[in-house]
């Protein structure tokens, strides 16, 4: 049976938007890695000369959301609600999609093992193998959207 595919919520973009903010031009993260909009991060092949508008910011969150949608539905193996769907898709955006995929917090999920999943979601505030404890509270923030979610749907 195939899953039902989800998109998120404005309550999911709200936030993202939250915890990555806006920032029209580009600066170093505290990772290292270069980002722009609302931590777009910059690939090698993009150049970003002088600041973004607003909607050019907006059109950037979309497509990096537009991204985690698509690993998402390659990678999920159980059904999701909209609550547990938009704190999934937030951390994708914020971790990458690589180390995403590669986590073991999906592994968890897929294998309906919630509670260690939210316990190494907790822990995910490593980027670019550097700990940023500024990640702390987003990283509360989508396990506790997670659990609003309650039971999770079965395939």
């Amino acid at each position: 049976m195939a899953l039902q595919p989800l998109t998120i919520s404005p309550a999911g973009i709200a936030l993202i938007k939250k915890y990555q903010g806006l920032n029209l031009e580009q600066y170093q993260d505290e990772s290292g890695l270069w980002v722009i909009g609302y931590g777009h991060m910059i690939a090698c092949y993009e150049n970003f000369a002088g600041p973004l508008t607003p909607e050019t910011a907006e059109a950037l969150l979309m497509l990096d959301i537009q991204r985690c949608q698509c690993l998402l539905q390659q990678c999920l193996e159980i059904s999701l609600n909209q609550p547990q769907y938009d704190a999934l898709v937030s951390l994708a955006l914020s971790c990458g999609n690589e180390a995403f995929y590669q986590s073991a917090i999906l592994r968890h999920i897929n294998a309906r093992d919630f509670g260690n999943a939210l316990a190494e979601w907790e822990k995910a505030i490593v980027l670019n193998r550097r700990e940023i404890a500024s990640l702390t509270p987003q990283r509360q923030a989508e396990c506790a959207l997670f659990l609003q979610g309650g039971e999770v749907a079965t395939i």
